[in-house]
């Protein structure tokens, strides 16, 4: 039987706590910079912070995005940092778990500036928490700075459904499955690869969304989660186009999403879509945005009715992907 927690039962199956990403070492390339996490500070820092948001605060909302800039009185060459931020599973007495979410800065053009995502994951617990961030200014010692950060619970619906028994109460043959499945995309979202895309993200497909990220779930009355994408409106065969640049991560079968294709956007951007009956790029391939990339179906083990499900998974924590998208435009906006 699942644990009621989906992400419980997730880090139940690698039999350790659930940590994204906090195995993956930052690498250095064009967009971001990496410095040692374990060279201990010689000073401290403290960035001009600007909060693209309406209210300019220092606040995310479970499943948002939030865009923020850090500015410094001098030229950097290095910077590296995290966002952690903890949840907590639904069932009584369960641990909470961190999400470690180390960060990919987008650098402004004058050396001082830099602009990153902040996102807190869906059953985050409301608190106050710290950004991390470690530079290291040209010929000068590195450097460490702690920004406070608050996390509060967003505004989410209560649904019920009913679907396959193998997926509530699975074999276990498919709980192996799923666990391979969860272990693949793990090891993808911990990839951090030069940033590919310029351009406003777009739709998937041209059906309206059903504004189901973050609905908190029971199925077949005994298990709960958290639906951590969107639903498009699409009968089998409409086609699904990529989203944004990016080259191809995954493409095949998993049990839950069916037939799947995962695109690496860079800088820690991944969009995964779900249930199609047609997969049209591989792994490894070059897509450009707007191409088309498969035909939605209703693949999976869910079985369910004809849709596209959209997965958007930023510095390894999935978030809301219509929020994102309109995130990411303010970021494109202003590096104009």
């Amino acid at each position: 039987m699942m644990k009621s927690s989906r992400r419980e039962f997730l880090g139940a199956l690698l039999g350790a706590p659930l940590v994204v990403a906090s195995g993956c070492k930052a690498m250095r390339h064009e967009q971001s910079f990496a410095v040692s996490a374990e060279a201990a500070p010689e000073a401290a820092i403290t960035p001009r912070v600007t909060n693209y948001n309406a209210s300019g605060r220092a606040l995310i909302v479970e499943g948002k995005t939030l865009l923020v800039a850090l500015t410094f009185t001098t030229s950097m060459n290095q910077l590296s940092g995290s966002f952690p931020v903890q949840f907590e599973a639904e069932s009584a007495g369960s641990q909470s778990l961190t999400e470690e979410q180390p960060l990919y800065f987008y650098p402004a053009g004058d050396g001082r500036s830099f602009r990153t995502f902040l996102s807190a994951p869906l059953d985050a617990i409301a608190d106050s928490y710290q950004l991390r961030v470690t530079a290291r200014p040209q010929n000068g010692a590195q450097q460490q700075a702690s920004l406070p950060y608050s996390v509060q619970t967003g505004a989410y619906r209560q649904t019920t459904l009913t679907l396959d028994r193998n997926f509530s109460n699975p074999s276990p043959e498919i709980l192996e499955q799923m666990r391979h499945d969860f272990q693949t995309m793990l090891e993808i979202y911990q990839r951090r690869t030069e940033r590919r895309w310029s351009k406003p993200f777009v739709r998937p497909v041209a059906g309206p969304d059903r504004a189901n990220f973050g609905d908190k779930r029971t199925v077949n009355g005994t298990k709960h989660y958290r639906h951590q994408g969107l639903d498009y409106r699409a009968p089998i065969g409409t086609p699904v186009h990529a989203i944004n640049d990016g080259i191809v991560a995954l493409s095949g079968e998993q049990w839950t999403p069916g037939q799947t294709i995962c695109i690496d956007h860079g800088g820690g951007v991944f969009s995964k879509y779900l249930h199609l009956s047609e997969r049209h790029a591989h792994e490894g391939d070059a897509v450009r945005r707007d191409d088309v990339i498969a035909l939605s179906g209703n693949t999976g083990g869910q079985r369910p009715a004809p849709h596209l499900h959209l997965d958007l998974v930023v510095n390894g924590t999935h978030v809301d992907p219509t929020d994102f998208m309109n995130t990411a435009a303010r970021l494109i906006e202003l590096e104009g």
